[in-house]
């Protein structure tokens, strides 16, 4: 016998309600919410992919009221209405659906479910077997023995007639009477009040039908129940009413209706797309590999020669290098990619080698080709390009001693502007993205080969092919993305900042900031033994010895043994992290523990982490800054994280003196005082703070006098240590209780604080809201030199996201423009240094502040230089002030 067509009916409805609650909001460059689009998709995928499904189907919900609230006028009267970031996405699933050439099913005033029922009933009788693609209860009226099941993908369950019997203890075709009796309060089908599950199931069991035990009430004993039952009857029978299913709509019934078509790839291409869904865009994305009839590999000087003078007379010239290392201190310079366009590019190879490790032949001269790049490269007012144009600056500047003037324009740097919250900026994804490139993987190009150096393996002729295609897909990549920033107004903060930092940035991690072994060595010994101290008093404290380091085992002897109090314990036990541990300080052994943790992880991931990076040709660690991680502008610092070392206590004071200058040097530092707070000035123009900093006031002591109402000269450090948080955590959008819980206050001692913070800045209250209802119309804010951040979960239901989009909203221009000022001074100060010719030099960016290795003989002019400059960057409406200390190691400064 033929085997039986199978059809899904996908309850399109009730899967992007779901998708929207489930997954965190989503949003596309243009703020557009995307994440019930998103979770859908997967969802229809699944369908598809995993039961290759032949015939299919997607119901919807009409809009507006229907046949049921003619029965009930309050039918679903308790659903709220469908959130504004949901009901913006439904075009594009439905566009999603078309495209996958998926037929739909909508009619009005009928809901998802009774399209369903209808298509089930009329496809079982036709000899169809039905799959409803639902997790909605209510649906399982459907479910037989024969030839309709349930499935949920997002439980992955399958619903027969075998799991309802065992779920619900009735029968299938006796659902519909086991719901008239409990109702559904999502729905507000009203039931009989009192009958619950367990009543309801014994009833039906006992008596078959609803109607069956209607007519037979005065048969019941329990006589409570059998007034309850009489009392509701119509509550009964209205319910089943409403959640009765109609099977008798015109749907069709021939099963070629329901029949798949060929995805339209073009429509799904352009739709993920403009969703920003580039995973999925990935699959359907008709990738073509690079064109590389125009790649030539350079064996001799003559080509070399050729080559030079033809990229002399591009627009642009664009380099890629590939190296034995990402460290460009360790590294050897394999070879160096150069294109002028993407019609033609070049290899020059330099350093491979067989399987022996010697040098193969037929390649360049190092030395000739850093003599013939040299011109080339420094010449000012060429653009350079690449995809993380950082890395390549570096190895030329390391391993050749060559360094290339600006316009220096990264097209990784390029694709985060656009899209700050991107996923990915790796090229190939990119180049998938935008160009339909599918490029040669690093491990594609290796053949695998898992030694760091693998590259200086890979034949010439292979090495040309993948390096040439990573120049020609960044020439690809640059046009679309010079025209995105312009027509975005932000090419200015692209070219004039972010671009400039880029040589600066490769200095700083090739110049590396000194640190002293024997003190780290020291340290590392004193705080090991300090723990085995603390280990000790621990277990005297505890009275028995255990895992200190097992959650677990310390949360029974605390709230086992010692009967502290504790929250919820789940199946892996009592929770004991550090905001647990705070609030049982009033103890003596929660306080050793929380001694005991951040002396570890001083030890750990400082102490001992540091000693091991210090690079052996330098004795210096070289951090890397990054540009492309934050969402602010802020950049970051990692391996090690030197934006992170502790300041707060003698233990982080005794590590950040272990970072010295190099003999003879200084190290200086310039900080901003309370940039954040000056740029809220400049941004609220709230009168009283613009007068405080106009002045010179200590604006902390300012707002403790206002939310204590003393005067300014009964102001005493902690109360000025309450003003201090509430100043900062304003910019943050701290709420009362987060206040409260930071400063041990009451809510109502927290509330009154800020209450009279905003009644005496009544500007900043004004720009708050102001900002976010700015935000909530365009989906996005941005900082004061345009750097962009879209809020996707400005307008969400969800009351957590939403506050948080909220708090963000007020943030991010205020740490985004001070981060976009901190960088304007670096590259300030660069160009001073070069055009005074001083041997100062800038290592490190910790936020608000830059640390300068100064000679000594220069510190007095880099003093005047540094607060000169940096405090003369941006004109805000309040002066800028900078503060400078120098000292012999990082804790004096």
């Amino acid at each position: 016998m033929p085997q039986q067509p199978i059809v899904y009916l996908i309850d399109g409805s009730a899967y992007f309600y779901r998708a929207f609650h489930a997954i965190p909001a989503l949003a596309n460059a243009a703020g557009l919410p995307t994440n019930a689009a998103y979770g859908f998709t997967n969802i229809l995928l699944r369908v598809l992919r995993e039961k290759e499904a032949e015939y299919a189907v997607v119901a919807y919900d009409a809009r507006g009221p229907g046949f049921r609230h003619e029965i009930y006028p309050d039918y679903k009267a308790t659903r709220k209405a469908m959130p504004d970031d949901l009901a913006v996405q439904i075009p594009y699933i439905k566009k999603l659906v078309a495209a996958h050439h998926i037929a739909s099913l909508e009619m009005e005033g009928m809901e998802a479910d009774d399209l369903i029922a209808t298509a089930a009933r009329k496809l079982a009788a036709a000899g169809c077997r039905v799959v409803v693609v639902s997790g909605d209860k209510d649906l399982l009226q459907l479910v037989n023995d024969d030839n309709i099941v349930m499935w949920d993908p997002m439980r992955d369950v399958v619903m027969d007639g075998q799991w309802v019997r065992q779920k619900y203890q009735v029968a299938p075709e006796q659902l519909l009477d086991f719901f008239a009796l409990t109702g559904d309060s999502s729905d507000n089908v009203p039931g009989v009040a009192g009958v619950g599950p367990k009543t309801a199931e014994k009833l039906i069991n006992e008596f078959g039908s609803l109607e069956q035990l209607y007519d037979r009430l005065a048969e019941l004993s329990r006589k409570p129940l059998r007034e309850k039952l009489a009392a509701h009857r119509a509550e009964a029978d209205l319910s089943k009413r409403l959640i009765r299913l109609r099977e008798d709509l015109e749907v069709p019934a021939d099963i070629r209706a329901y029949r798949r078509g060929e995805p339209d790839r073009q429509a799904l291409r352009e739709l993920y797309a403009e969703l920003e869904f580039s995973r999925l865009l990935e699959g359907v994305i008709d990738t073509a590999a690079v064109d590389g009839s125009g790649f030539v590999l350079v064996r001799d000087q003559a080509t070399l020669a050729a080559a030079l003078a033809e990229l002399a007379k591009a627009p642009f010239l664009v380099i890629d290098t590939e190296t034995t290392s990402l460290d460009p201190l360790a590294a050897e310079l394999v070879g160096i990619s150069l294109c002028g366009g993407p019609e033609r590019a070049w290899y020059l190879p330099l350093a491979h080698r067989d399987g022996e490790g010697r040098l193969l032949e037929g390649q360049l001269d190092r030395q000739a080709v850093v003599a013939a790049l040299k011109p080339l490269l420094a010449e000012a007012g060429r653009p350079k390009i690449g995809h993380n144009l950082k890395f390549d600056y570096s190895m030329l500047a390391a391993c050749c001693d060559l360094r290339m003037a600006g316009p220096l324009w990264d097209t990784m740097i390029a694709a985060y502007l656009l899209d700050p919250a991107r996923r990915s900026y790796k090229l190939d994804d990119l180049c998938k993205m935008h160009l339909g490139l599918q490029l040669t993987t690093f491990a594609e190009a290796t053949a695998d080969d898992k030694r760091p150096e693998a590259f200086a393996y890979v034949a010439p002729e292979a090495a040309r092919d993948y390096s040439c295609e990573d120049v020609v897909a960044a020439a690809g990549l640059w046009e679309g993305f010079r025209a995105e920033l312009e027509g975005r107004d932000q090419w200015q903060l692209f070219s004039d900042l972010e671009s400039g930092l880029i040589p600066i940035l490769a200095e700083m991690e090739l110049a590396g900031i000194r640190l002293d072994p024997e003190q780290l060595r020291i340290l590392s010994e004193e705080f090991a033994a300090a723990l085995a101290t603390l280990e000790e008093e621990i277990h005297r404290l505890a009275g028995q010895e255990f895992n200190i380091n097992s959650p677990r085992q310390l949360g029974e002897i605390l709230f086992e043994k010692l009967k502290l109090p504790h929250g919820r314990k789940t199946k892996t036990g009592y929770s004991t992290d550090i905001g647990v541990l705070e609030k049982l300080s009033f103890h003596e052994l929660p306080r050793a523990m929380i001694t005991h943790r951040n002396l570890t992880k001083l030890k750990t991931t400082y102490v001992d982490k540091l000693a091991s990076l210090i690079h052996p040709a330098t004795g210096r660690v070289h951090t890397s800054f990054n540009q492309t991680v934050t969402a602010t502008g802020r950049l970051s610092s990692s391996n090690p994280n030197l934006q992170n070392i502790p300041i707060r206590t003698e233990e982080g004071q005794r590590i950040r003196r272990a970072f010295i200058p190099a003999p003879g040097h200084l190290f200086l530092a310039g900080d901003y005082s309370q940039i954040d707070l000056r740029v809220l000035a400049h941004y609220s123009g709230d009168e009283a703070l613009l007068a405080a900093f106009r002045s010179g006031q200590d604006i902390h002591s300012r707002t403790a006098a206002e939310i204590f109402m003393v005067s300014p000269l009964l102001i005493t450090s902690q109360m000025r240590r309450v003003a201090k948080t509430i100043n900062f955590g304003i910019v943050y959008g701290m709420s009362s209780f987060g206040l409260a819980e930071q400063l041990h206050l009451s809510r109502r001692q927290a509330q009154d604080f800020i209450d009279r913070y905003f009644a005496h800045y009544t500007g900043v209250k004004r720009f708050m809201t102001d900002i976010v209802a700015r935000a909530r119309q365009e989906g996005q804010v941005t900082t004061l030199f345009n750097r962009r951040r879209v809020l996707p979960e400005i307008n969400s239901s969800n009351k957590g996201r939403r506050e948080f989009a909220e708090r963000t909203a007020i943030n991010t221009p205020i740490q985004g423009t001070a981060a976009d000022i901190i960088k304007l001074a670096m590259l300030r100060v660069h160009e001073r240094l070069g055009r005074e010719g001083l041997q100062s030099r800038l290592l490190l960016q910790i936020h608000d502040e830059l640390v300068f290795e100064v000679p000594e003989a220069e510190l007095e002019a880099m003093q005047s230089l540094v607060k000169e400059t940096m405090e003369g960057v941006a004109a805000l409406e309040v002066p800028l002030v900078v503060n400078l200390k120098a000292g012999g190691n990082l804790a004096e400064v």
